[in-house]
């Protein structure tokens, strides 16, 4: 088991990530992109601390998860998407995504079924966020890959 936030991002994160960017199409890797960069903040929260009470975690992960919304912008969407994935509905209601219902992916030419794909169509993975527009996943992920990698301890 990864004994360090560094351990965690090199066995859990850089692979899932790179796979999601080798198959930008693939809901699945994708969605586990976010809940994989998600769950690095707990790492990163708890490294070098002892375990204690779940208030005192529980504080810990807060202050670290808006740490790096101020400097991440990007990570509210991973944290919705991977949120909207775990718990399916979500009631917090100042979210860009409240259901898991709003996470989907087109096939594009060669992954849809014959005759339903279209030439030059895009296959990627997104978000039908609360204001109705999409928004692609894979940039994020990428955007808060870096970042979280700039933090992680050599």
């Amino acid at each position: 088991m990864p004994a360090t936030a560094k351990d965690y991002f090199n066995l859990m994160v850089v692979p899932t990530v790179q796979e999601f960017k080798n198959s930008s199409y693939d809901l699945r890797l994708g969605l586990l992109s976010t809940l994989v960069l998600n769950h690095i903040v707990d790492h990163l929260a708890q490294e070098n601390q002892l375990a204690t009470d779940r208030n005192t975690m529980d504080a810990r992960v807060k202050s670290k998860r808006e740490e790096i919304l101020k400097e991440c912008q990007d990570f509210q969407f991973i944290w919705d998407v991977a949120d909207a994935t775990k718990h399916a509905k979500l009631r917090v209601s100042d979210r860009e995504v409240s259901s898991s219902s709003q996470l989907s992916g087109s096939s594009g030419l060669f992954q849809a079924p014959f005759g339903e794909g279209v030439f030059a169509e895009a296959a990627v993975v997104f978000a039908i966020l609360e204001n109705g527009t999409e928004k692609p996943l894979l940039p994020a992920v990428i955007s808060v890959f870096e970042f979280l990698k700039s933090k992680i301890r050599p």
